[in-house]
């Protein structure tokens, strides 16, 4: 199954795969979050609220500026931990974004951004207005369009002894480059969507 989706030639084939298990996994940690977990919880104790902070920037175009800095960051770890191997050259890439996902569906959840929300947004479609949704999604671009570009692989043979199979590095194809920039274009729409829910608090 994994490698007739999640490792399919078609870009567009391996994105819908991992958005797919990546929506399932958000709106399960949202719901488990927002019905289970207390308000604010995560608040001003992960590392983005130390880089980000908590107070909104003077104007709207340098609040923009950190939030996209923060989140080209983010895009720029995927891209390296696929170049780390792991067994049968499943790419790390792919469980990056997952995680994110994860982290802002509890984040979601229980308001614990580091600007909180006014009102606390119980599961529904209204989250589509906020920028988050989009800078996941660009996660899930990323990783799928660098997934091929580690050159080391742990392989394990019949006897269940591992070692490390090396291999040339593939090309990136159109495909994966345009991913790339469509990634970058997200980060960068969802960025001014989100300093300008900020600015307007």
């Amino acid at each position: 199954m994994a490698n007739k989706f999640l490792f399919n030639d078609r870009i567009v084939v391996r994105f819908i795969s991992l958005f797919v298990i990546g929506a399932i996994l958000f709106i399960g940690i949202w719901y488990l979050s927002y019905y289970f977990l207390p308000e604010g919880i995560l608040q001003g104790k992960t590392g983005s609220a130390i880089i980000v902070g908590s107070d909104v920037a003077p104007t709207m175009l340098e609040e923009w500026g950190t939030i996209v800095m923060y989140n080209l960051g983010i895009l720029i770890l995927v891209f390296i931990v696929n170049f780390i191997p792991y067994l049968d050259r499943f790419p790390l890439g792919y469980i990056t974004p997952l995680g994110m996902i994860t982290l802002y569906a509890v984040f979601l959840g229980t308001n614990s951004f580091s600007i909180p929300m006014a009102e606390w947004m119980a599961p529904t479609l209204a989250v589509l207005l906020r920028g988050g949704p989009y800078e996941m999604t660009a996660f899930i671009l990323m990783a799928v369009a660098t997934y091929n570009q580690s050159r080391f692989a742990l392989t394990e043979d019949m006897h269940g002894l591992k070692d490390i199979r090396i291999s040339p590095v593939p090309r990136l194809t159109f495909e994966q480059w345009a991913g790339i920039g469509l990634a970058i274009t997200l980060i960068l729409l969802a960025g001014w969507r989100e300093a300008a829910m900020f600015m307007a608090l």
